[in-house]
């Protein structure tokens, strides 16, 4: 609490208070004729519109900051949405690459199954062929009458020294050569180490092998490069 001690030369005069931030302090009430609504403080007359000046400051700063506050949010949503549809598209393409190379796989796949399953047919049908053959050539040895005709026109008249027969197909042999024109020449041989079907023209050049089994060894071959193609 402020004070003053009057002397017999000076008379007391009364204190006047002035209020700040919700207290009040003492002012010195001077008879130069100071007054509450031009109060000197630290040697500098106090302005209202100073203080109103100052709050609006204050609230502008506010503001401001407020509005960085939601700039740097918006910056940061926007940043991680970003991220999200980057690492989301990410993710897409590595699936997409993955399901790619699924499909080449399984195209891959079905390729070889289809040529092994087309090799397996092939084999099938030659097993079954074969053995309708050799049912055939048993219960008809003259069918093997067939496979002369073939060999001979394979050979074009080339001159045959002997053909060698499995014995169950020898006398079909002779009446097929007989019908051609080479029985007096050519020599017949039942050959009891040939299985049924086989027969062997011997000539000058070489060896002719005409047995079924053979030709039939020959079309698979022919069916395995077509479909090595492929």
């Amino acid at each position: 609490m402020l004070c003053k001690i009057a002397t017999h030369s000076e008379a007391a005069e009364p204190l006047a208070w002035r209020v700040v931030d919700g207290e009040e302090t003492p002012l010195k009430h001077s008879s130069r004729g100071a007054k509450l609504a031009g109060v000197q403080v630290d040697g500098q007359q106090a302005n209202p519109r100073h203080a109103d000046e100052l709050e609006r400051s204050l609230l502008e700063m506010e503001g401001a900051r407020q509005g960085e506050i939601a700039h740097a949010r918006q910056e940061g949503f926007d940043e991680g949405l970003r991220k999200g549809r980057e690492e989301a598209a990410g993710e897409v393409q590595k699936a997409l690459d993955q399901l790619a190379r699924t499909i080449q796989d399984l195209a891959q796949q079905k390729r070889t199954i289809r040529k092994e399953a087309e090799h397996e047919l092939v084999k099938l049908s030659l097993a079954v062929a074969r053995r309708i053959l050799h049912r055939e050539l048993l219960a008809d040895p003259e069918s093997i009458q067939a496979i002369v005709y073939a060999a001979l026109k394979k050979l074009q008249n080339r001159e045959i020294s002997r053909v060698r027969v499995y014995p169950a197909g020898a006398a079909a042999v002779r009446a097929a050569m007989e019908r051609t024109g080479h029985r007096n020449a050519v020599e017949i041989v039942a050959d009891p180490a040939l299985s049924p079907g086989a027969l062997l023209f011997e000539t000058a050049l070489g060896e002719l092998d005409a047995s079924m089994e053979t030709q039939l060894q020959e079309i698979e071959r022919g069916f395995a490069d077509r479909l090595s193609l492929r």
